[in-house]
């Protein structure tokens, strides 16, 4: 094995590491919705939340102390909004809803991305991206019904779709803000956590009764907890990161788009959850769905850059 990693140049090895850190960081997530429903079983949701990102902000803060300023801060702010309602409501979604259905509905976030982009810089909707849309309705309609002639749509699952389009908002708010902000990925994330832990906070103590604000002593909620900050978080958005430079944003989609199996196979196997055939199909159609739009993007992309690499080939 050592000798054929050897045969690779530094490039292919970059590009291995982030396919397989990818890979990594779909599974991670697939997996936090199963572990965030048993996490909730020791304390609530906000108090969950507080101390997720409180825990997170402590591990990230000797990283960006130096890059800190105070103008990136409030530009980047206002995402920071749309991230905490997406983590409050996927959590609450978890909560009320079956762990795989919100790892299948989440991924919807793919198919609104596009329409949410279209709607926010004034341009067309391409036809692909309404079919694909289309698709991903009809696999949610399977995948929230116990049968065809039976719709059980509960608050969990709206309250994950909800998450999904705020994820699609979020990606092209972000990128908008980047753009006329310069800011590396992981201050920005930084920004966008510590936003997250204030609005949590807040409706903490707003919300929950004094009384209530106890730490859970069990080895077990600290051990999840753990899992979803440094694998989750951390090390998702790191190598998402590492994925972007060493690959391509595509490819990335593609991959990440993974999640939503990972997601239902560890409900699954973790939780015991069941699909009967009529939601397994639901739910191979968001997948569908999901992928058509990644790859589409990645055709067009490989016909363009081959298209100026002829161009740009040396002559002799």
């Amino acid at each position: 094995m050592a000798q054929i990693w050897q045969t690779f140049d530094v490039g292919q090895k970059h590009r291995m590491i982030a396919i397989f850190g990818l890979l990594a960081v779909a599974a991670f997530w697939g997996t936090s919705y199963g572990i965030a429903k048993e996490t909730m079983l020791y304390t609530s949701v906000l108090l969950f939340l507080v101390i997720r990102f409180c825990l997170t902000l402590m591990l990230m803060l000797p990283l960006i102390i130096k890059q800190w300023r105070w103008q990136t801060y409030w530009q980047l702010a206002p995402t920071g909004v749309i991230l905490s309602i997406i983590y409050l409501a996927e959590t609450y979604g978890v909560y009320y809803t079956t762990a795989s259905n919100a790892a299948f509905l989440i991924s919807l976030f793919i198919i609104f991305t596009p329409l949410v982009d279209a709607f926010v810089n004034r341009h067309a909707i391409a036809f692909k991206e309404l079919f694909a849309a289309l698709i991903a309705i009809c696999g949610v309609g399977l995948l929230v019904g116990e049968n065809l002639t039976e719709l059980q749509f509960n608050m969990g699952d709206g309250l994950i779709l909800l998450a999904a389009l705020c994820r699609a908002a979020f990606v092209v708010m972000t990128k908008k803000k980047m753009e006329k902000q310069q800011c590396e990925p992981l201050l920005a994330t930084f920004i966008q956590s510590s936003v997250v832990t204030l609005v949590c906070i807040v409706l903490l103590f707003l919300v929950v009764p004094s009384e209530q604000y106890v730490l859970p002593n069990t080895i077990n909620f600290w051990l999840y907890v753990s899992y979803l900050v440094v694998f989750c978080t951390l090390f998702a958005f790191y190598i998402q990161n590492y994925g972007v430079k060493h690959t391509n944003p595509t490819q990335v989609s593609f991959l990440l788009g993974l999640e939503p199996v990972f997601g239902g196979l560890f409900a699954h196997w973790w939780l015991g959850e069941r699909f009967d055939s009529i939601q397994w199909i639901g739910a191979g159609l968001i997948v569908f769905a999901a992928m058509f739009i990644s790859l589409k993007f990645s055709f067009r992309r490989r016909i363009k850059t081959s298209h100026v690499a002829e161009i740009e080939k040396p002559i002799g």
